[in-house]
């Protein structure tokens, strides 16, 4: 069984990838079977006007959700714990570990002698120090933090979905990101918003093939967690569909832009050597965390059979079987938009969500895919015309929302 499962699941993976990777290629001028034309974008541009809209609600949305879960914190999970419990019940999970390298540095804060928080990307706990330094309290500075790039990351969501979709396909975008059943983390101590806005940035000015200002988002999001790279290639995909051909020269000559999210890494791996004389360190300290690589095909099996027999069944609700769940949801969605969308959306999306899939111990599924950011795209050109299925969707999502965040706050298994 394990065999057929195996065969069953590398094979529809890799046709595809095979797929998408053709597709491209035709794009590119190569001729090769499934060469087809993607339809034209839109074009809508937002004005600065309509931009400022979209960031003040997505930050009063924020604002709202954090006012609602203190109250909730204060007078009815914790009664009688003060306004503190505002701040500190987002202190959780990996939360927790942001805030102390906040304060303690990658040096400072180790755990049986050892750096094992270096598998955390830098750029998020840089940030919250540095905005400490205003707010005087490291929580509120990471809350804070949160906030103004969630806002700014719907954005740069919102202008690179009108774009493509027009403005009512960006509003659903928006709306089926903040309704997401993880979104609530866009609001918390974690690297979600600040990956969110460096990658829909980094997309956007892709799209419109402003290469250095995307190598510079795609630095700072390879600063926040290890997918940044990936924007690399979303890069040179839509470079070379651009061009329609394979202009090697003229590809040698934007590579110094494309390639900046390098940079972004091995800034990482220079932490990791100045903290402990190894530039691979996290590769070492990821063990601590049963993390590492797993074929996708294993990855699923195993957590489907923890979906099924894992020996506290509420932790089968929280994690295993969201994450078996979410993968045929995202898969099947990227198959229905395999001819509809061009290959740095398709492409990107192909590699964000197998990479995800191919960990040894996966528990967080759901929140990376929260960033996911193309997958949104798709789901809102689906729904284009069909307000039915948009509210339905809608009701789903948002339903997935507050029993996640439920889970969250009481210590459920929601990481």
């Amino acid at each position: 069984m394990n065999l057929i499962w195996t065969l069953a699941v590398t094979g529809a993976v890799a046709a595809l990838g095979l797929y998408l990777v053709l597709r491209w290629l035709g794009g590119a001028g190569v001729p090769v079977p499934l060469a087809g034309k993607t339809p034209a974008p839109m074009g809508a541009i937002p004005d600065r006007a309509e931009c400022v809209k979209v960031f003040s609600i997505a930050f009063i949305f924020r604002i709202l959700i954090f006012l609602i879960v203190g109250l909730i914190a204060c007078f009815v999970l914790y009664p009688g714990s003060g306004p503190d419990a505002f701040l500190w019940i987002w202190k959780r999970w990996d939360g927790l570990h942001y805030v102390n390298l906040a304060e303690l540095g990658y040096a400072g804060y180790v755990e049986d002698g050892r750096n094992l928080f270096l598998v955390f990307f830098p750029l998020y706990p840089w940030l919250m120090r540095v905005i400490s330094l205003i707010t005087g309290n490291t929580m509120a500075a990471g809350l804070l933090l949160s906030f103004v790039c969630y806002g700014a990351g719907c954005v740069f969501l919102y202008k690179l979905a009108a774009f493509e979709l027009g403005r009512e396909g960006a509003r659903r975008t928006v709306l089926f990101l903040s309704v997401y059943p993880y979104a609530f983390f866009f609001g918390g101590l974690m690297t979600e918003s600040l990956f969110l806005l460096t990658t829909a940035a980094s997309l956007w000015y892709i799209r419109r093939h402003r290469w250095w200002l995307a190598g510079l988002w795609g630095l700072l999001a390879a600063l926040t967690r290890m997918h940044g790279i990936l924007l690399v290639g979303a890069a040179a995909a839509e470079l070379v569909e651009h061009m329609g051909r394979f202009d090697w020269r003229a590809i040698a000559r934007k590579l110094p832009a494309l390639l900046l999210p390098v940079a972004g890494t091995l800034i990482y791996l220079a932490l990791n050597w100045y903290v402990t004389g190894n530039p691979f360190a996290f590769t070492i300290m990821q063990r601590h965390w049963s993390q590492g690589f797993s074929p996708i095909a294993d990855t699923l099996w195993y957590v489907q059979q923890n979906a099924l027999h894992y020996p506290a069944e509420l932790v089968r609700y929280q994690i295993w079987v969201p994450t078996i769940l979410l993968f045929p949801v995202f898969f099947a969605l990227l198959v229905w938009a395999r001819n509809k969308f061009r290959g740095m959306y398709t492409l990107y999306g192909f590699v964000y969500l197998v990479l995800n899939y191919s960990l040894s111990w996966l528990l967080s599924a759901g929140r990376y895919l929260s960033c996911a950011l193309p997958f949104f795209l798709f789901a809102a050109a689906l729904t284009r015309g069909r307000p039915r299925l948009t509210a339905a969707l809608t009701v789903v999502l948002g339903a997935g929302f507050l029993l996640n965040l439920f889970w969250f706050l009481t210590g459920g298994q929601i990481m």
